[in-house]
């Protein structure tokens, strides 16, 4: 399977049913599990008219309704689509709830309203970008145009409304869909999404494909701790958080330079 960036992001089918949303020019990417109650979605994008534009596809692709949403952690670019899959169950594990709910204080029913700019860098990057950016860096203008679009002018967040602790998993008649947690890593709350016959995994931002990973809340020795977990897995697709698909020896790699 041979698969081409461009410049929009855009739904790639990787294995029967199961469908990868590649984001344009690394940005982050989701991903739809079809299953006979509805689709899976997998992470919702960095803002609502990419989510719109997410859900569109895989509805066109699929023709079916969705089952649910799962969040592989809780950085914006990754959850800030929330709010456009706000009528099924949003799952996610619960220290990436806790992290959300850390960064971002107390919410109104369901949802965050963020327009202060420290907050929504702290939810991008890490609750220590400041730290790692400090005011008067020359880097800070790269970040600061990371969410320079209007779409971040005030990011609404909905909450995952299901959490779970070590495994949850969606038994289908001819495929179980896993989602686990090996500790902390990329941040603290990260999962992969594991459909096991069909021999494909969503990893989130465990693994950064063709570009710098981004290691803001990164616990470094879980990171590699974790992908070893999943090079011990019988894995033929490897969806990324950021980049093109890849094989299992792509991610061994990423390993390795990490």
């Amino acid at each position: 399977m041979t698969i081409e960036p461009k410049s929009e992001a855009h739904l790639v089918t990787v294995a029967d049913g199961v469908h990868a949303w590649i984001g344009a020019g690394g940005d982050s990417n989701a991903g739809a599990i079809e299953t006979p109650e509805g689709v899976i979605v997998v992470d919702t994008q960095q803002y609502p008219r990419l989510a719109r534009q997410l859900r569109a596809a895989v509805l066109a692709r699929t023709g079916k309704p969705l089952r649910a949403v799962v969040n592989t952690h809780g950085h914006l670019d990754h959850t800030s689509g929330n709010t456009v899959f706000a009528d099924v169950p949003i799952l996610s594990h619960w220290k990436a709830l806790a992290a959300m709910e850390a960064c971002l204080g107390p919410r109104h029913g369901e949802t965050w309203s963020i327009s202060d700019f420290g907050t929504k860098l702290r939810l991008l990057f890490g609750h220590n970008i400041f730290e790692l950016v400090p005011e008067g860096d020359p880097a800070r203008r790269w970040f600061e145009g990371r969410i320079g679009l209007p779409d971040y002018d005030t990011v609404v967040i909905r909450a995952p409304n299901e959490t779970f602790s070590d495994h949850f998993a969606f038994h289908l008649p001819d495929e179980t869909v896993h989602l686990t947690y090996f500790g902390p890593a990329h941040s603290e709350g990260d999962i992969i999404v594991h459909l096991e016959r069909r021999r494909v995994v969503f990893l989130g931002d465990l693994l950064f494909h063709g570009r710098f990973p981004w290691l803001g809340d990164c616990d470094l020795d879980g990171l590699i701790a974790v992908l070893g977990r999943v090079l011990a897995l019988d894995i033929g697709v490897v969806v990324p958080g950021h980049g093109l698909p890849a094989k299992l020896a792509d991610l061994a790699q990423f390993r390795e330079s990490s």
